[in-house]
């Protein structure tokens, strides 16, 4: 028995020769069957586009069911089936556009960013002398609120120089 070909779009296989695979890829079935699988995988902007070029189904819109099916050459969808479909297609598209705000970046300069810590520093030591706590403790939670912080916003290398400048500030 010689090697067979498979097609995935018809689900049939037969013998695998250049000429066996040239007739059934021309095949009206299996052109039929690939624009299918495709056509299940298309945007909504695109099925707009596609249904808009298209005449409605006078036979649909009669209420008879028409021979063609899916493979018709006009419409059949129904007036607000569109407009459904176009509004998908608005969503779709907005969903798809970023706003100018979007487009910035909304890091923090890093002055700003080692003044805020500075500040953090400053209340976790008006609360460590208030309490009476130690100073070691105290350090673990501020390192701990700055490694949260820097793991959000910047790399592990400005992450090192907050905390070294931190504790300078700490042991001054």
């Amino acid at each position: 028995m010689g090697r067979r070909y498979y097609c995935d779009y018809c689900d049939v296989s037969f013998p695998d020769s250049k000429e066996g695979r040239r007739k059934h890829n021309d095949g009206l079935v299996h052109q039929r069957m690939k624009d299918a699988h495709f056509k299940q995988f298309a945007d909504s902007r695109t099925r707009l586009a596609q249904e808009l070029q298209k005449t409605p189904c006078r036979r649909f819109l009669q209420g008879i069911p028409c021979m063609f099916g899916d493979d018709c050459r006009f419409s059949h969808l129904w007036p607000y089936e569109v407009e459904q479909l176009r509004y998908s297609a608005q969503m779709e598209e907005m969903a798809s556009v970023k706003l100018p705000s979007q487009l910035l970046k909304n890091e923090q300069p890093i002055e700003d960013f080692v003044k805020r810590i500075e500040t953090l520093v400053k209340e976790k030591e008006v609360e460590a002398t208030k309490s009476n706590s130690q100073a070691w403790s105290q350090f673990e939670t501020t390192e701990n609120v700055v490694r949260s912080t820097c793991v959000i916003h910047f790399t592990t290398r400005i992450e090192n120089m907050v905390l070294r400048h931190i504790r300078a500030k700490l042991n001054h």
